[in-house]
């Protein structure tokens, strides 16, 4: 196990503080090692309709300059429950609200950075309930069927880590 010998942030913002600790390995040796500071969660969605069909959404993303599909979701604040905040993303997204809602799992969003999790739930009967969008949001969405969200895939037209695992989570336990 590693050892911390001191920790110091080295930027702070509000979406974002990284934290650099002076840590001490195993075998002896003293590195500096960078990790964000723990704030909370995630939660990602992937709705399921009446017909089968699964809500795909695309939005833009500023790092890559291009739109990327993604399931409705994101953050969670520490003391909010994951399924919680993954209807209220789903609201602020989609203007949906799911009466239920299966947690599939979760996994690391960025291992070498952080333990903050995303959490996957498959959610179906939805009814409408609108909450404020975010500012940097525009998100454009169509109920896709499996095969197409398949053949995304296998063309590499979805390359986004949050669409591939919860994806694998889904076929794995409720596709």
């Amino acid at each position: 196990m590693w050892k911390r010998i001191s920790s110091k942030e080295i930027l702070t913002h509000p979406r974002l503080t990284v934290i650099e600790d002076r840590v001490r390995l195993p075998n002896g040796t003293e590195t500096d090692y960078l990790r964000f500071q723990e704030i909370g969660d995630a939660a990602t969605v992937i709705c399921r309709n009446a017909t089968g069909q699964i809500l795909l959404q695309k939005e833009y993303s500023y790092p890559q300059d291009a739109e990327l599909f993604q399931f409705p979701g994101g953050f969670v604040p520490k003391g909010e429950d994951p399924a919680i905040g993954a209807n209220r993303e789903l609201a602020e997204e989609e203007g949906l609200n799911a009466k239920t809602l299966v947690p599939l799992g979760s996994y690391l969003m960025n291992h070498r950075r952080s333990s903050s999790r995303m959490y996957v739930y498959l959610a179906t009967d939805f009814e409408e309930k609108s909450l404020p969008a975010d500012l940097e949001e525009a998100i454009t969405s169509r109920w896709v069927t499996e095969g197409e969200i398949d053949d995304l895939i296998r063309k590499g037209q979805i390359s986004n880590v949050h669409v591939l695992a919860p994806w694998s989570l889904y076929k794995l336990k409720a596709g």
